[in-house]
């Protein structure tokens, strides 16, 4: 590949998603006991791959969990709080909230970085 071609899967356009990092902390409270909190680390550009959308009959009610995964570029900063945090942080789109739950820097080739995380309903 020459060195200043287009690529079609891996351009700017395509992270056009803003995402909002937040890690976990613990807070005391007036009785010395620690709730656990969070707090903002960053925001991110992220191209979103939806995983799945699965509907199941739970308690007399219809449940729907949805799974998706954010593909962001390579920072390391964005790597060290990976690999500080592991998957103890959650990600914020649109106000939603999602858990974590693997995040990985994709063939350790120090391009992307995928977050893959599972809505809380």
């Amino acid at each position: 590949m020459k060195q200043f071609k287009y690529n079609e899967n891996n351009h700017s356009g395509l992270y056009r998603h803003w995402i909002l990092l937040r890690k976990r902390t613990l807070i005391e409270d007036e009785l010395l006991q620690e709730i656990p909190s969070f707090e903002d680390y960053g925001g991110y550009w992220a191209m979103v791959k939806t995983l799945k959308g699965s509907e199941k009959m739970g308690a007399g009610r219809e449940q729907t969990k949805v799974e998706k995964r954010y593909v962001l570029k390579y920072a390391k900063s964005l790597d060290e709080f990976i690999d500080s945090e592991h998957t103890t942080f959650e990600v914020v789109q649109k106000g939603v909230v999602y858990d974590v739950k693997s995040a990985t820097n994709d063939d350790d080739m120090n391009i992307t970085v995928t977050i893959v995380v599972e809505g809380r309903s």
